[in-house]
């Protein structure tokens, strides 16, 4: 009975039509017929020394979806129906692998004819007996394309940051030892690879710093916190001396443990001597101003005596008063149209570098398999981080000058920023607009907005409020701005003893299109500002622009 249903399973032999021997059919019945994922054939030897005479008598259901080949298609056939099989030393092995009687791994092998489909496939070969030979093997062919595009992905990184000459990019161990050296690096601090691999950082200190521990300090505070940032004194190899600013990134791996860190370095002792210089300038200036005033001062009194000088005095003073507005009014449009293009150029070429990098660990994610999870991992890992850049990036694109305002407009700014306020700040905040569609010039878009924005951020720093209301209306010829907090209030006394620097800002603003700016509040009821601009009056920098052709 047992010799009938085997034979009924196709387990014949093809020249005597008898059936296998039992004992041997029932050692390899459980192991071929399993629904295992590997693709397995057995192989029969029928003619010892000809590796040829290997003939295919049984295969599972995954050998066929592997092959694309039915089973019938199979069995039967001897090696010698695949003559590209018989190019490769695989007939060689599987006739070793019998007589030797040991499993082998025979390797992967790229092959395809018209009964099996184009792949590269992965073997091994185990004998069951004197006769037969198992053969298991599955299709590679996406792990190695995969593998090969990491491989190049990798490959463009490093070339992207060997090349690198304007900054200092290399890696450190988790002691903070050198091991990677770009050229921007060799460039910079004068060591080649072969001179600073190996050694610990410490060395681009300052003796002093060193003594100080600080490069160890460093270190911890970038394991502690991800990221640590330091400005200072570094030493090159010639033992001249640098102003730097340098950035230290943890890299951890998916369980969190330390593996090194990465390390960017940049020179900016001429920036540091622009500033000096510029803080220089300043204290001229502002001493030069000292000593006009002081000049004002004596003239004036020598004046008193004559209405005529104090009335010139006078009508001097309002002229200056006047172009120093004009003056600010320009400086403010430059400073905004700055921060429109960093804005943008950060949105644009950031944005997109770091859409692309994303795409392209996406691709990768798509091609890697259900076996490669901890590479799954890494390029998962490298998406979020991704992401988080590209937030980062719309963030600060967004306090520099918002897109929404140049594009949608002052109402759709305003509620934009509150919506962004309210998700940062937990705070409840709202916007009310005039019912009919309101269209204002860019200024005083621009000193309401940022009015706005500046007095959020007074909210968020000072008023412990839970509620922001926000108005805009229009009253005959002038808009009227508000905006109201439930917060602890203060008393506008003795704000103005302290000079907040952030109401002159938003009453400068507000006196260069000739409006009104005011706030009132007390302590325990909140506070209040209101803007008030005129519709059809402005100071612009014209006549800064006129007055510097006339002379």
């Amino acid at each position: 009975m047992k010799t009938r249903r085997l034979a009924g399973l196709g387990f014949l032999d093809p020249h005597s039509a008898e059936p296998l021997p039992t004992e041997t059919l029932l050692g390899l019945y459980p192991e071929l017929l399993r629904e295992l994922p590997v693709g397995i054939v057995l192989l029969r030897l029928e003619d010892p020394s000809d590796a040829e005479s290997f003939r295919i008598v049984d295969a599972n259901r995954a050998a066929a979806g592997i092959t694309r080949s039915p089973s019938r298609m199979l069995l039967g056939r001897t090696l010698a129906d695949f003559p590209k099989l018989l190019q490769t030393p695989i007939p060689g092995q599987l006739l070793a692998t019998l007589r030797t009687g040991e499993a082998r791994d025979l390797g992967e092998i790229a092959y395809s004819d018209e009964n099996i489909r184009d792949g590269v496939y992965s073997l091994r070969a185990f004998p069951l007996s004197d006769s037969f030979l198992g053969v298991a093997f599955e299709d590679v062919t996406e792990r190695i394309h995969a593998g090969r595009t990491l491989r190049e992905s990798e490959e463009r990184s490093r070339l992207l940051v060997e090349g690198v000459k304007e900054y200092a990019i290399f890696q450190l161990d988790t002691e903070g030892h050198v091991v990677t050296w770009n050229a921007g690096a060799q460039r910079l601090k004068g060591y080649s690879s072969a001179d600073i691999i190996g050694r610990h950082f410490s060395a681009f200190y300052p003796e002093q710093d060193r003594l100080n521990d600080k490069p160890r300090e460093f270190l911890k505070r970038a394991a502690r916190l991800g990221q640590a940032e330091d400005e200072g004194w570094r030493v090159r190899k010639d033992g001249s001396r640098f102003w730097a600013n340098v950035v230290i990134t943890s890299l951890r791996d998916s369980n969190g443990a330390l593996l090194g860190f990465a390390k960017i370095t940049r020179d900016t002792t001429e920036t540091r001597d622009r500033a000096e210089a510029l803080n220089r300038d300043k204290e001229l200036l502002e001493l030069r101003v000292q000593q006009r005033t002081a000049v004002l001062t004596r003239l004036n009194n020598e004046m008193r005596t004559e209405i005529a000088d104090r009335q010139h005095a006078e009508e001097e003073l309002l002229k200056s008063r006047d172009q120093l507005r004009a003056l600010a009014a320009r400086l403010q449009s430059v400073r905004e149209e700055e921060r429109a293009y960093i804005s943008r150029e950060i949105h644009d070429e950031l944005g997109q570098a770091c859409t692309a990098i994303k795409m392209d660990l996406a691709m990768i994610g798509h091609k890697l398999t259900n076996r490669q999870a901890a590479l799954r991992a890494k390029v998962d890992s490298s998406i979020q981080l991704v992401d988080g850049t590209i937030v980062t990036l719309r963030r600060l694109a967004s306090e520099l000058r918002p897109r929404t305002l140049d594009d949608l407009g002052l109402p759709a700014a305003l509620e934009a920023h509150a919506q962004d306020f309210e998700s940062r700040t937990g705070i409840q905040c709202s916007v009310i607009l005039p019912p009919e569609p309101l269209i204002l010039d860019a200024d005083r878009s621009t000193v309401i907005f940022r009015i706005f924005q500046e007095s959020l951020t007074n909210v968020a720093r000072h008023a412990h409020a839970t509620r922001v209301e926000a108005r805009l209306r229009l009253e005959d010829d002038r808009i009227l701005f508000q905006v109201f907090d439930n917060g602890t209030g203060f008393d506008p006394e003795v704000a103005k003893t302290r000079k907040s620097l952030g109401l002159i800002g938003m009453q400068e603003r507000a006196l260069l299109l000739n409006g009104e700016f005011k706030t009132e509040g007390a302590p325990g009821s909140g506070t209040t500002i209101t803007l008030t601009i005129p519709l059809h009056s402005s100071i612009s920098a014209e006549s800064v622009r006129h007055e510097d052709s006339d002379r």
